[in-house]
This record gives structure tokens, sequence and C-alpha cells, in this order.
């Protein structure tokens, strides 16, 4: 009862009563009811409760290194190494030992299971062809049997890699089956709100503001506080100009930032991005103290996994970029140069950023470079508002004042002047006021 709350300190709660289960049957010999409360699905395997993973190693030593019981251990014991305890290897060794057994003993289920968590090892780790691989294994398997849950998070980790990676229509079927689910009165109410992420998300990369707002209302309805459809909400409302009710939202993930549980620090990561984002679209420094706090408090953290990583570093790039901290700078420079050809959420393509970063340490033929790639990566993803901002920021590092030993050639200003028009066009027709009126003064710019 406590574990279905998804409540931090009644998961911790849950944890004591099962443990304590453990050592009694552990204690009076009874292997099978010893291995039932190990087993026992507190929580996803990214929530992070410690001595889980302890207590399942414990039980694994109780039985048979290839037996079907081990099996059911290997998988979610699996799960939790990667995705809770930053042990890439150590997970894909019990999983892959998971997924033999599974298929051995022809359990499907187990099966299921086994991939979906191998899905969101390989997500949490940014091995995004790896999740998206497993991930649709489970979503074909799970074809044969009535499994919301499996095809839920399967159908989650498979449309989120396939995003990262740019691949806007594979991943689409997927969101919409994922809201199907989550609007099905099967679909129990505490996964209803991460049916609702990847469509939100989906659609503010392409811009269709009117559905990212019908899709992150329902799931909010449903999951008030859930940072994942906090946080595009808050851009898409800034994004379009509508700073207030922006400013609502971001309260909203601010307080879930402060709240101490399992989704604290994707609340963090998604909090920093955002306030930094919010800086660069509006032009106006406000909380970059607490952003730049919350992703220093995530890094220190040895145990959050990559995914979150990243996110913290985005963040941290984009205050980065804002203050001018040359030595921050080449740090994030260095982290994202290996994550070139990839989307950070709905905040920016690693290309735009890495051609932010190299204008600001002064490296603008390699500044070019990043955003040429960046509208190659935004023109065929067909993500449209972020392929409006690649332009803008690249015709402004064409055109950067401070760099005194570059001339401003005829063709340099031609071309900053076709990026900007291509970037009015598409910030005019999705009515991305801030970036439209950005984009404006620089044309006057450009013609006094």
């Amino acid at each position: 009862a406590k574990s279905a709350t998804g409540v931090g300190h009644q998961l911790a709660e849950a944890f004591a009563t099962l443990s304590r289960a453990f050592e009694y049957y552990a204690g009076a010999g009874s292997v099978a009811q010893a291995v039932a409360a190990a087993e026992f699905p507190i929580a996803p395997p990214p929530y992070r409760i410690s001595g889980v993973a302890q207590l399942m190693a414990r039980a694994l030593a109780m039985v048979p290194a290839d037996s079907h019981e081990a099996g059911r251990l290997l998988s979610r014991y699996g799960g939790i190494l990667g995705a809770a305890d930053r042990d890439y290897e150590g997970a894909q060794q019990a999983l892959g030992r998971a997924i033999a057994i599974a298929r051995r003993e022809e359990d499907v289920p187990l099966e299921i299971q086994a991939l979906t968590y191998a899905a969101d090892v390989s997500g949490q780790h940014l091995h995004w062809q790896e999740s998206v691989d497993n991930g649709l294994r489970a979503i074909e398997l799970a074809a044969s049997i009535e499994t919301h849950q499996s095809e839920l998070h399967s159908r989650y980790w498979t449309s989120i890699s396939l995003l990262h990676m740019g691949d806007l229509n594979a991943a689409r079927p997927h969101t919409t089956v994922m809201r199907d689910l989550a609007q099905s009165r099967r679909t129990p109410r505490e996964l209803a709100g991460i049916g609702f992420a990847p469509i939100t998300t989906l659609s503010c990369l392409e811009g269709d503001w009117e559905a990212g707002r019908e899709y992150s209302d329902q799931g909010l309805e449903v999951s008030p506080l859930n940072p994942i459809l906090l946080s595009p909400r808050v851009l898409l409302e800034y994004q379009t100009g509508e700073s207030g009710q922006g400013e609502i939202h971001l309260e909203r993930l601010l307080e879930a930032m402060r709240l101490a549980g399992p989704d604290q620090s994707q609340a963090s990561v998604r909090a920093s991005m955002a306030i930094a984002a919010i800086a660069r679209i509006t032009g106006v420094s406000h909380r970059l103290e607490i952003a730049e706090a919350a992703a220093e408090a995530v890094l220190s953290n040895q145990s959050v996994a990559p995914l979150n990583v990243m996110y913290a570093r985005a963040g941290l790039a984009f205050l980065a970029v804002q203050k001018g901290d040359q030595s921050a700078i080449e740090e994030q420079y260095s982290y994202f140069s290996s994550h070139q050809g990839t989307m950070i959420w709905t905040l920016s393509s690693v290309d735009r950023l890495l051609g932010l970063l190299s204008q600001t340490m002064g490296e603008l033929d390699q500044s070019a470079e990043h955003f040429e790639d960046a509208l190659a990566f935004c023109g065929k993803a067909g993500y449209r508002p972020e392929l409006a901002w690649s332009c803008c920021d690249y015709a402004d590092a064409m055109l950067d004042p401070t760099e005194s030993s570059r001339q401003t050639t005829w063709e340099s200003r031609q071309k900053a002047i076709s990026l900007l028009d291509e970037s009015l066009a598409i910030s005019s027709e999705l009515g991305m006021r801030p970036l439209m009126e950005r984009v404006l003064s620089r044309r006057e710019i450009l013609k006094a």
C-alpha cells in the first residue's frame, strides 16, 4: 500500500517493511518467501532506495544461479544497478542473464520486463540506439499479452531515445500509443502521467504549442508536480511570450525540486535548464543562482544517472555562456563534444550549444561548423523551434562584433540576413514572439 503512493518517505517505509519480512523468512529457511519479498516491485528501478540492490544480491545467493527464480531477481536487480546505482556493466550482465533464463523458460512477461529495464538502463546511460532496440523488442513481445505497465515504460524509453536522436517520425506512433494507454481506465492513475510526457515533448519539439498545452494539461491533472511534464510546459509558455503562465509552471517545477524523494534530481536538472533557457529567451537574468546551485548539487551526487548529469551540465553550459565564464565554457565544451548530433530535451540541440560555447570562446570558425551541424540536424528532424533559434544564433555568431580580427564580408552579411529571414519566418508562423522580437532587432541593426 505504501509503495503504491510513489512518495519518497513511504517508499522507504515500504522497503523497511519488506526488509523485515525478508530477514524473517531468510532466518526461517523459507527461500521462496524471502525471494518474493526481495523481488517485490516497490518502485521503478531509477528510484534510488538505499539497500534495495544489496537485499536483492543476498536473495540471489539463496537460489541456484541459473534458476527461474534467479531470472526474476536478476531482471529487477539489473534495472536497479543500471538506473539507480550507475553500474552499467553490472546491469548489462544481470539483464542479459535474466533474458536468457526467460527465453529458456518461455516466460514472456519476464523477458518483456527484462528488456524494458534494459531499455531504461541504456537510456539513462545515453546509449540511445541500444535503448530503442531493447524497447522495440519488448513492445513486439508485449503485443501477445496485455501488460500496460511494461508497455508504457518500454514505449517511453523508445520514444524518448528516438527524440534525443532526432527521429521524430519514428517516435510519433509510440507517443500516440502511450497517450491512448494513459487515457485508458485500465491504466493505474499513478502511471497515467508518464503516458503524456513523450507526446508533450514531441509536440513542443515540432512547435505544435496547442497540442503541447493540451497533453501537458492532461498529464498534470493526474500528476501535478511531474517534472517531466512541467519542464517542457515552462519553455512552451516562454517561447510563445506567455511569461505569466510560464512563471506559474516554473514555480510548480521549483516546488517539485524542493520535495525530497525519487523525483528530486529530475526536477532539479530540469529547473536548472529551464531557468537558463528563460534567461536566453527573455534576456532577463533571474534565479540564475538557483539554477547553478541545483545543477551543482546534482553533479555532486555520485549516484545520479548519466542522463541527469547531461541535463545538469546543459544548464551550466547555458549559464556559462550567459556569464562568459571561460573555464566553465571550456569544461562543458569538452563534455558535449562527444554528444554531437543529438537533442537535449526541448532545451537545445547539442550542436547549437557547442556553437554558442565556441562563439563565447572566440572560436568563430569552429562555432560556424557546429551551427551548420545544428541546421542540418534540426532540418532533418523537423525540430522547427530549435531550427529557428539555431538560425538566429548562427547569424549572431557571423556578425559577432567582439572578434576584431574577423572582417564581416559581404557574403557573411548576406548569409546572416538569410538566416535571420528563415528564423523570422519560422518564429512568426509558430508564434514565438520573443524570438521574433530578437530577430527583428538584429535586422534593424543590419539595415543601419
